[in-house]
């Protein structure tokens, strides 16, 4: 009869409050609930808004976001990476370059290069300033300068064109043609120099 009765006990000590496998330290659910992590989560998200930036609103929040990233450092760099390479709104992709030129570490390189023929235009040309920034490099000559590594200048928009969009349709217009060389460009570049590479 004792072994009954011990399994019995057994049974009823952990039907007890605070014994079931509910209440199990659960490290997935600690680390998701850290304040700073649901900050960063909300932050990079808040980067959308970089879409209507006509909206004082939409604008402020955009600002307030790329201010707190790029405070927090290096240490969200991953996380931005991750959210470069994968979200499907252009908006965020190009806050997350943002944050990174001003963040990033030697790891971001290869990324921003792999963004150059991003299908948004603004995204890749974002990309293209953030490595110039960081690597001191540059693979599109300056205008009036003669082409280099396959690739022509940027056309200068006609002073006659004002409006306030002419030099984003400029650029559309030449990454349409010309986003396979500049990738290919950057990527020999970094082939032949990423193992002694230090950040500028």
């Amino acid at each position: 009869m004792r072994p009954t009765f011990l399994l019995a006990l057994i049974a009823a000590i952990l039907l007890l409050p605070g014994c079931s496998d509910e209440r199990i330290f659960d490290p997935d659910r600690q680390q998701s609930e850290d304040p700073e992590e649901i900050e960063t989560r909300k932050e990079v998200a808040a980067l959308a808004s970089g879409a209507k930036t006509d909206d004082p609103e939409h604008s402020a929040a955009y600002d307030k976001a790329i201010n707190s990233l790029i405070l927090r450092g290096s240490k969200v760099e991953t996380r931005l990476i991750d959210t470069l390479r994968s979200s499907p709104d252009a908006a965020t992709r190009i806050g997350c370059v943002e944050v990174l030129t001003a963040i990033a570490t030697k790891a971001s390189i290869e990324h921003l290069v792999a963004v150059l023929d991003d299908e948004a235009p603004l995204v890749a040309q974002r990309s293209d300033i953030a490595l110039r920034t960081l690597t001191g490099q540059r693979m599109i000559p300056e205008a009036g300068q003669p082409a280099k590594e396959g690739l022509p200048p940027v056309p200068v928009r006609p002073a006659s064109d004002l409006a306030m969009d002419a030099e984003e349709r400029a650029w559309a217009a030449w990454h349409a043609q010309h986003k396979a060389e500049l990738k290919a460009a950057w990527e020999r570049w970094w082939v032949a120099n990423k193992a002694g590479f230090t950040l500028k």
